[in-house]
């Protein structure tokens, strides 16, 4: 994709220690890293001294690291630091050069300095150093927020608390306040969630109100009762009151009984301590955790997403979190203690408190984080995405193509293609050399030849049927240069990995839509439209008109009220079906059957055309008798129009429609109609309700714009 968003990250942090603020730093990098078409510089506050944290984002494809201290030949104050204001000047002469689009920032007095700048119009801060007691927070800390606010375009906040906090601090509604959670990996492999080695694990800075020697005092109580467990810690700051403490502390981790002390460790070893332990310690002190807290811990979602039960402090945002049952809250050493070795002891507890942290943290992995944060980052690049559609049969895909036309954010061009391998190729390559996004609809010639000559900042999403399947095209894909392939159902998600072994990772499922409030329409004549049947697109012959006819004429000899409409087109008009033999001989048979039978009157043939909303209003039952379908989108429209739908269960569509309306032959069918007496309200609001939730252009169309903008 040739649009880019071109972003500058800098934090008021050395990635030389590993703190919560650095590793805020390398997770943003992670999140902006997710979408390929986010180029990122990291401008680095210190020198490197090591390359722990360093390690987790040097190579990521989309992040370039500018080592400050190597690529400037320039004097900085501080020979391994920048201070706030070489880091304005710096992040304005690389502006100068690079001409970002959107600038992230973190540290409250850079944003400070920064509202002097002539780039706070591009600038995104992130701070968490500000009084959080609101009846502490001076006039003065307050005007400054006031001015942070009213300065720059958005402003990242932690937690809707926080957000809270502040509207209620500036009396502002909170506009510009974007949410950025604590950030974590995304999920791997499931965790088997069981209790293998009676371990502890802390990891993390050391400070007074992290109650560095409160768990150790509770583990002592911990081990005194079991001398099988272990507490793991990692670590090497010291802060606070504990920075002249800190010998002595290091020498209770040396000393103490089953007290494994790492010190500094690379992050992946500390994610690999967390994996090998059992439980996490986030116990912390009442005046970090609270009911007025509006920070979350990041190490809690750290252990979590490792499937890790946790200790920590009740407090209302945790209790929204995990839920007020969550067994490993602890207030006191005594709690710490009893739950400690209760958990242990217990595996089916553990296995439940593990599943509650583990289910709960997926919502802040990386993927997680930048779906909440495209939109508003995006924003900064007000370029349009140039959107080519390219196919021969667009009539599936007409109302995403209408919705991109009339939206602002795209521009779009069609390359109509005039058969499954017939086009323009002088034209197809204009079309290729203007596009950002290519889009196939229908995987055949289209696909083989977009896949063959788009360029590598070009993405290419391909959306898929059926019929594909069992064509030359896929074998012919050059599926590395093919970003998404969109399947419309998930058993036709599996049928072209099982015949044309399409990798699972490259595909997605999305459904076929419908505009369903174009078919939400009042019947007709309810006393009539019980008796009425429909059956929508009878050609070719696997369409199975004869199997409807038998419904029909089942329920005919029962209520001669009965009536089968058919809207569709004739085999008459289609000579390249009449060319057929046996096609042709399936149709006059059919007919043939119709114009002898005593209910042929009853057999009404409609016009084929555009007006199938209107046709739905006098259709109480919809039919689907194919022999195979990919989607089959008439029973879909009738379930909008309030239409019953009866499908004779034909592969995949057990996917796709309710069980209720699935059935294995035609007696089951007649069976289930004639048990249905009168037309029902309370049906047809049901039907309409999951045709509008499930398949609802709005919805569906919202999920192709998200393939498209990934």
């Amino acid at each position: 994709m040739r649009k880019k968003l071109k972003v500058l990250l800098y934090g008021d942090v050395d990635l030389n220690i590993m703190d919560g603020s650095a590793v805020w730093l390398t997770s943003m990098a992670n999140v902006l890293n997710y979408d390929k078409n986010i180029v990122v510089d990291v401008l680095l506050k210190a020198r490197i001294k090591n390359r722990n944290l360093l390690s987790e984002i040097e190579n990521l494809s989309q992040v370039n690291t500018i080592d400050t201290f190597n690529l400037f030949n320039k004097k900085f104050e501080n020979g391994n630091r920048l201070n706030i204001f070489e880091a304005v000047k710096l992040m304005e002469e690389l502006n100068e050069v690079n001409q970002y689009d959107c600038i992230i920032v973190r540290g409250y007095k850079l944003a400070i300095e920064l509202m002097k700048s002539p780039l706070s119009s591009k600038i995104v801060p992130y701070f968490t150093e500000f009084t959080h007691n609101p009846d502490e927070i001076t006039s003065e800390e307050k005007q400054v927020l006031q001015k942070i606010y009213s300065t720059f375009p958005k402003v990242f906040v932690q937690t809707n608390e926080t957000k809270n906090l502040l509207n209620s601090i500036l009396s502002v509604k909170g506009e510009k306040f974007c949410l950025l959670t604590p950030m974590i990996p995304d999920y791997g492999e499931t965790p088997d969630f069981v209790n293998r080695n009676n371990s502890l694990v802390y990891t993390g800075k050391f400070a007074k109100g992290w109650y560095t020697e409160e768990i150790l005092d509770a583990f002592k109580s911990v081990y005194e009762e079991d001398h099988s467990l272990v507490l793991n810690i990692a670590g090497d700051k010291f802060q606070g009151e504990l920075i002249p403490e800190k010998d002595r502390i290091i020498n209770r981790f040396n000393t103490e009984s089953n007290v494994n002390w790492l010190g500094a460790i690379p992050r992946s070893e500390s994610i690999k301590l967390v994996e090998e332990s059992d439980v996490g310690v986030g116990w912390r002190s009442e005046l970090i955790d609270n009911d007025t807290s509006v920070e979350l811990s990041t190490k809690i979602l750290e252990y979590g997403r490792q499937g890790k039960p946790v200790l920590l402090r009740r407090t209302k945002m945790y209790e929204d979190l995990l839920g007020k049952d969550y067994f490993l809250f602890v207030d006191n050493e005594e709690e710490f203690v009893r739950k400690t070795l209760e958990v242990m002891y217990n595996r089916n507890l553990y296995k439940k408190t593990a599943q509650t942290i583990y289910n709960a943290c997926r919502y802040y992995t990386f993927k997680e984080s930048y779906k909440r944060l495209k939109d508003m980052l995006w924003s900064f690049n007000n370029q349009k995405t140039k959107l080519l559609f390219a196919g021969h049969d667009l009539k599936f895909i007409d109302m995403a193509l209408q919705y991109f036309k009339q939206n602002s954010k795209f521009e779009v061009k069609v390359d109509q293609w005039q058969g499954h391998n017939n086009h323009d190729e002088v034209y197809s390559k204009e079309c290729l050399e203007w596009a950002d996004v290519i889009f196939c609809e229908w995987g055949l010639g289209n696909a083989v030849w977009y896949s063959k000559h788009k360029s590598i900042d070009q993405k290419l999403i391909v959306r898929m049927h059926l019929q594909e399947r069992v064509t030359e095209f896929p074998s012919q894909f050059h599926i590395e240069n093919i970003d998404q392939i969109i399947a419309i159902s998930p058993y036709i998600f599996e049928e072209f990995h099982r015949v044309n072994h399409i990798p699972r990772n490259k595909m997605t499922m999305i459904y076929n839509m419908v505009d369903t409030m174009k078919f939400d329409k009042p019947k007709l004549n309810k006393e009539e439209i019980q008796f009425n049947l429909g059956i929508c697109g009878i050609l070719p012959s696997r369409k199975r008109l004869d199997r409807a006819l038998n419904i029909f004429e089942g329920l005919w000899n029962k209520d001669k009220r009965y009536k089968l409409f058919v809207k569709s087109r004739m085999p008459q008009e289609l000579s390249w079906l009449m060319n057929r033999p046996q096609e042709k001989q399936y149709y006059d048979e059919v007919f043939d059957r119709i114009k002898k039978a005593p209910w042929g009157k009853n057999v009404v043939f409609d016009q084929h055309g555009n007006d199938m909303d209107k046709w739905f209003q006098k259709i109480g039952y919809v039919l689907s008798t194919s022999e195979y379908e990919s989607f089959h989108l008439a029973p879909m429209e009738g379930m909008a129009a309030g239409s019953t739908p009866l499908l004779l269960h034909w592969p995949g569509a057990e996917t796709i429609y309710p069980k209720e309306y699935l059935f294995n032959d035609e007696e089951e069918v007649i069976t289930y109609v004639c048990n249905r007496k009168n037309y029902k309200q309370k049906i047809a609001s049901k039907l309409k309700k999951y045709s509008q939730s499930e398949f609802d252009k709005s919805v569906i169309i919202k999920k192709i714009e998200e393939v498209i903008l990934l």
